[in-house]
């Protein structure tokens, strides 16, 4: 294989749609095109689609689309060149060496660059850890802690000098730029030229991604003062709201398992770990975020989250409710013990004792109930406050039986007259759906044609030479439309190819608007077709003598105009 953009088709032949994306949605289906919920918004009903035949993508809700790089990109958040690496990879499809994968060659630079600085700094917490004299307090720490060595090595934990230039001085020593290091979270301003390093007297968690590169850290100190801990700021390589502590070395067994726990801190789960459960993950200390419940769905749609049992870990549930619901997810909670957290429980009653835990989990909705209702009081007014708080949540569920089940719930826990709950669901509902009609009613009146001719040229391309010549745009007046039109007249023959339109299109919406129409089925059967090819150049002609008729008033030529009148007349009655 000598180039890229046989190796890029090679890939796309050997890496089916509908087989990629179906390991991380589950997908029906439906007619000709595949559908499932879509991995990239919050939806109860399935919008996304999937067309095996033209190997591309579309959610109707959020609009995101393309082919099968475009979803290895969005779903793993890469850039094209590693995309293009995993699946070539995957299918056995050979790559060339050298040559520039992406037009953008300086932002793969830039990354690859970060890669590196971080890898570096990953080492040098590590080394600092096992072997420095300096570093005794965080071995100090990760004995009482119960942390072993094969636990250190595996997770390649660290500790920084508490220095204000230790790790900028090693960064120096191996001539990396400290600009660079600066963009990767690692070193921090000061002036115009100078900098310090962000962490300081901390054990030092790294963070991975996927492929193993070492995106981010975690800093703990070590006494009380605060903050307790930080993390590497956003960088073009580490995305906090994306990322889950451990996910790189546990996503094969939650798959295994089908099966994903959630808990908030790096000891938390580097201690389960520890202890025999491998199929476990932190959120970094951060509440839970959708891209990160979305990243593991691609793994599981059963997820057991521990929170600490004090304020802020109720509310991080609470928090993370909607989030689940909306995702499709089937979440439960653990409660702990009061005054435990994981790391203290396992070590305490032991792995055996934890699982027992597990297996009592609590769905969330219940738990999300029963915090929202003891928090909103008792009495009219607390009633009042609990529905008004899980109206929306109700409302997200669509019209499907979970929401009738979650309604008969909420009624039975807050004594509340389910018809009143249902009557609120009406109001809201119609509201929204009045406005949904409304603008569905304004843009088929407006764009409907439009969508029947393109729908013509795209499902049966033999008629793209018939209107090349026929001021087709005349009866054409959505922008977008025109745009694509355009592009198919000038750049495909009759007997072409059109999978390769999206390449030459530079605008989102007109991309969208590409998918929407090749995902939809033909307005005209192959019988039907060349009447409607006929109507649409009668409708061209009737166009063009209406416009010679304006003409010809304004220039008070009125024979010419009775003339005109009478062609059109003959155009109707045809």
């Amino acid at each position: 294989m000598t180039n890229f953009s046989e190796a890029k088709e090679e890939v796309k032949k050997a890496a089916d749609i509908v087989e990629v994306i179906g390991q991380y949605v589950d997908l029906k289906k439906r007619g000709q095109n595949y559908i499932g919920l879509c991995p990239f918004h919050s939806e109860r009903s399935p919008s996304f689609t999937v067309n095996q035949s033209k190997q591309i993508y579309h959610c109707f809700g959020c609009g995101r689309g393309g082919d099968v790089f475009t979803f290895w990109m969005e779903y793993h958040n890469l850039d094209f060149s590693q995309s293009l690496k995993d699946l070539a990879e995957r299918y056995n499809i050979p790559l060339p060496q050298k040559r520039d994968l992406y037009a953008d060659r300086k932002k793969v630079e830039l990354k690859e660059e970060l890669f590196k600085i971080t890898d570096l700094a990953a080492r040098y917490f590590h080394s600092i850890l096992l072997k420095s004299p300096n570093g005794k307090a965080g071995r100090d720490y990760f004995s009482r802690r119960h942390i072993s060595q094969e636990t250190i090595a595996q997770f390649r934990l660290g500790y920084a000098l508490n220095k204000w230039d230790g790790l900028l001085h090693y960064l120096r020593s191996k001539n990396c730029s400290l600009d660079r290091a600066a963009k990767a979270g690692l070193l921090v301003p000061k002036g115009s030229e100078e900098y310090y390093d962000r962490f300081r007297g901390r054990i030092i968690f790294p963070i991975f991604d996927l492929n193993r590169h070492c995106i981010g850290f975690g800093g703990r100190i070590l006494d009380d003062s605060l903050p307790k801990y930080i993390n590497t700021p956003e960088t073009p390589i580490y995305h906090k709201g994306y990322s889950l502590y451990g996910l790189d070395s546990a996503f094969e067994d939650i798959r295994k398992r089908d099966l994903a726990i959630i808990v908030e801190g790096y000891m938390d789960m580097l201690v389960l770990r520890q202890h025999g459960i491998s199929n476990v993950v932190a959120s970094l200390g951060t509440a839970l975020t959708s891209d990160q419940i979305r990243r593991l769905k691609g793994y599981t749609k059963n997820v057991i989250v521990l929170f600490d049992p004090d304020d802020a870990g109720r509310g991080a549930a609470l928090k993370s409710f909607p989030l689940f619901l909306n995702e499709g997810i089937s979440a439960k909670v653990a409660v702990l013990p009061q005054g435990e957290d994981p790391d203290s429980f396992v070590n305490k009653h032991g792995s055996d004792t934890f699982k027992k835990l597990l297996k009592r989990a609590a769905p969330i909705f219940d738990f999300y109930l029963d915090q929202t209702l003891a928090n909103m009081g008792h009495g009219i007014d607390g009633q009042i406050k609990a529905l008004s708080e899980v109206l929306p949540v109700f409302m997200d569920l669509g019209q499907g039986p979970t929401r009738f089940l979650y309604v008969h719930r909420f009624a039975e826990k807050s004594g509340i007259n389910e018809a009143i709950i249902w009557e609120e669901l009406r109001h809201h509902s119609n509201t929204s759906h009045l406005k949904s009609r409304f603008s569905e009613t304004q843009n088929t009146r407006k764009y409907g044609s439009d969508l029947q001719f393109f729908n013509l040229l795209l499902h049966y391309p033999e008629n793209i030479d018939t209107f090349k010549d026929k001021e087709w745009e005349l009866i054409v007046s959505d922008p977008e439309i025109i745009a694509i039109i355009k592009v198919i007249m000038e750049k495909f023959p009759s007997e072409g190819n059109l999978d390769r339109i999206e390449e030459f299109l530079d605008s989102p919406v007109e991309k969208e608007q590409l998918r929407v129409s090749l995902m939809s089925q033909p307005f005209y059967s192959e019988e039907s077709v060349s009447q409607a090819v006929s109507e649409f150049e009668k409708k061209i002609a009737k166009v063009k003598v209406s416009q010679s008729i304006r003409k010809a008033s304004a220039e008070g030529d009125m024979e010419m105009v009775n003339r005109l009148i009478r062609k059109k007349q003959d155009l109707d009655s045809r």
